[in-house]
């Protein structure tokens, strides 16, 4: 399938318009940071190495910031814009005309995806964490495919929701589901290892091995959690957006 820059770079420009002038939509991000902010304020400085437990205050404040932002406001960036185009038949006239959806999947996945990893990276200093502590190319690279795996989800709720209401209804047990990663895996321990196979729980885990004395060691069961998740939500986006007859 060919595709054409220009009409990318215009998709590109027309749902970054979209979405910072969606406050709903956009406040998700900010939220993000501003509980992350008055986390780290309000939580006592409990270091892993020190209190002899698998717990650090940074890594539980930095895994908490990154899941909300990249679930939470991932999820209802590539949903609620979706649902609203469906709804106001933007999308419909975008299918029809000279737009394929390669060329439509491309020029809206990038917007919210920027949108992620710059707040993504904003996170680190906020959670209290340095530059120096994050093993940045780690910390990008998860980070960016589990960005990429909540908007792919984002967009089959909003193919399967027919209004922004909808959408947000589909949205919410699964974002709710996602962003109490963290909390059960502390609560839980033996519950946490099946959160082990979540992307979010690979987000907990890198967040909270960064501040051992070993750091985050790349293994088989993330990298493969993380693939797994990637290809499957790919394939059930391609899916749904083929079976919704919005195929350009």
């Amino acid at each position: 399938m060919k595709f054409s820059l220009r009409k990318i770079k215009a998709i590109i420009a027309m749902k970054f318009q979209t979405l910072l002038s969606n406050t709903s939509v956009i406040l998700a991000p900010i939220l993000a940071l501003g509980f992350v902010f008055i986390m780290k304020r309000i939580m006592p400085d409990v270091n892993v190495n020190e209190a002899g437990m698998n717990f650090s205050t940074s890594g539980f404040v930095l895994s908490f910031g990154l899941i909300f932002n990249i679930a939470i406001a991932g999820i209802s960036m590539s949903s609620s814009p979706l649902a609203e185009e469906k709804e106001k038949n933007t999308l419909r006239v975008l299918m029809t005309s000279s737009v394929n959806g390669l060329e439509y999947l491309i020029g809206t996945l990038i917007p919210p995806l920027i949108i992620l990893i710059v707040v993504n990276i904003m996170m680190i200093p906020v959670s209290g964490a340095s530059f120096a502590d994050i093993q940045l190319g780690s910390y990008l690279v998860i980070s960016t495919v589990a960005s990429v795996i909540s908007l792919l989800i984002g967009y089959v709720v909003g193919i399967f929701s027919k209004n922004q209401t909808q959408a947000s209804l589909i949205g919410m047990p699964i974002t709710l589901i996602l962003t109490s990663v963290p909390v059960l895996k502390f609560l839980q321990e033996d519950f946490g290892q099946f959160l082990n196979y979540t992307y979010t729980g690979v987000l907990t885990n890198y967040s909270n091995s960064i501040f051992t004395e070993s750091g985050y060691q790349w293994n088989v069961t993330d990298s493969a959690v993380l693939f797994s998740w990637l290809l499957v939500s790919t394939i059930v986006f391609v899916y749904a957006y083929k079976k919704n007859g919005i195929d350009g």
